[in-house]
């Protein structure tokens, strides 16, 4: 008897039966999408230190700042050979200069300026 009523809510319910076999093969193929977005978001971000990584390492910049002369900034670029790019700063550069060094570990900053060390803290 049990086989019958099977058979019964099969045929009296096909439609929603089939419904929910495609939600849950949805389902499935999102959990799988989502953990391939994972992969590759892991893979970019790791990426992207190593990169962040390695300029820090081959970078050095340094500021002249003058109050009524130019300004400037040297790019200083480690490699054979060796870049070094000179660069005239604008008016509001050195605070943005300073803004940008403190996101960088204080204890990695060589500080070549005019202005006092703590400028730079500010």
């Amino acid at each position: 008897m049990s086989k019958f009523k099977d058979m019964v809510k099969n045929w009296l319910f096909k439609e929603e039966i089939s419904k929910i076999n495609n939600m849950f093969y949805n389902q499935e193929k999102l959990e799988d999408a989502i953990v391939e977005a994972r992969d590759i978001y892991y893979t970019a971000y790791n990426s992207l230190m190593d990169a962040k990584e390695m300029v820090g390492r081959c970078l050095d910049i340094g500021v002249d700042h003058h109050v009524k002369d130019a300004s400037w900034a040297v790019v200083c670029i480690k490699g054979k050979p060796e870049t070094v790019r000179f660069m005239k700063l604008e008016a509001q550069t050195a605070r943005e200069i300073r803004d940008f060094l403190k996101r960088f570990d204080a204890s990695n900053v060589v500080f070549d300026s005019p202005f006092d060390r703590e400028f730079f803290r500010s």
